[in-house]
């Protein structure tokens, strides 16, 4: 082949390439603006992902999630366990996380922080507040002058205080010592190495499980910090999913309320922490459908912020709550 043919010949081939690629081009160009065109303007079906820590107000989610009791709603839910909040603070705040199961004392700290997370609805969990089982603490008055390991700025000294103040005390007739991982909480109580701990179901099991008193919790002052929570962002974006998301929740419940814990025993002691040989011995709380805090609890909650100055000086009971879960 002579030089002149092999250059028409690769000028012919070039050309049919480059008709080619505009095809392709054009069809690709038309078909993402027909799909931008048809994309739903909302972001129903899209997934609502949500953190988690070991504790017992977990169960409903759990359970939710198990049962496929999120699918059969219509939501599509990505449970994210961490082991501790410090984590799961740090997810939420990169954007990772749509919601968390959380408190209202860190919901108020949130917000004083820039972050708009709003209570969506309340959660069971239980604050308990444990003597070592070697301490001569028999009741609430027996802690003056002790030594109760906490994590400050946090539900649990919030709690701490609550039963504190429920009993005539104040944090000066004890000694608080800052201990904020709860896994060390519950071995120095163990190991008899402070008298008491404010622990979060169920570490504070694990303690009475080897012998430590239970002195108060939350429970018996009628008082509920925990809560689930979502982003603003999320609560704007993605309505419908945070309902669906909730009528999962309360179908949970009801599983929970009517099946034998030993039907669902093995998931609790998986994935909440209880350990093997407590099987058989588990005792949840009674759970509660979606519904928001109670007006005394966020009240609660405000004042001990406002006194602590963790939260904006001017907080609101409307500040901390969205009612997108109980709305009809």
């Amino acid at each position: 082949m002579t030089t002149k043919k092999k250059t028409i010949k690769i000028a012919t081939i070039l050309t049919s390439l480059l008709l080619a690629v505009n095809m392709s081009a054009c069809s690709v160009s038309k078909t993402t603006n027909n799909e931008q065109k048809d994309a739903p303007k909302d972001n129903k079906g899209s997934v609502l992902t949500f953190g988690l820590m070991p504790s017992v107000d977990a169960v409903p989610f759990i359970i939710a999630e198990k049962q496929g009791l999120f699918s059969k709603n219509g939501v599509n839910v990505k449970l994210e366990f961490f082991k501790s909040a410090k984590d799961r603070d740090a997810a939420l705040q990169s954007g990772e996380l749509d919601g968390i199961s959380t408190d209202l004392v860190a919901i108020g700290i949130y917000q004083k922080g820039g972050y708009d997370v709003k209570t969506t609805a309340v959660t069971d969990a239980k604050y308990q507040l444990i003597a070592g089982k070697d301490s001569k603490i028999e009741n609430i008055q027996d802690i003056k002058g002790k030594k109760v390991v906490i994590s400050r700025n946090t539900v649990i000294e919030f709690t701490l205080d609550s039963i504190l103040n429920k009993s005539g005390l104040t944090e000066k007739d004890i000694v608080k010592e800052e201990i904020p991982q709860i896994p060390v909480r519950l071995e120095m109580l163990r190991n008899n190495k402070v008298e008491a701990a404010l622990l979060p179901e169920p570490f504070s099991s694990l303690a009475m499980k080897d012998g430590g008193k239970l002195i108060s919790d939350s429970q018996a002052l009628s008082l509920a910090p925990g809560v689930s929570a979502f982003t603003k962002k999320a609560i704007d974006n993605k309505p419908s999913e945070i309902k669906a998301f909730y009528k999962a929740y309360d179908a949970a419940v009801d599983y929970l309320t009517k099946e034998p814990i030993s039907s669902y025993e093995d998931i609790v002691i998986k994935e909440v922490g209880y350990p093997e040989d407590m099987k058989g011995n588990i005792k949840l709380p009674a759970f509660r459908k979606t519904t928001l805090p109670s007006e005394q609890d966020l009240q609660a909650a405000i004042n001990w912020l406002k006194d602590k100055k963790l939260s904006k000086e001017d907080i609101k009971k409307e500040d901390l709550i969205s009612d997108i879960a109980v709305k009809k």
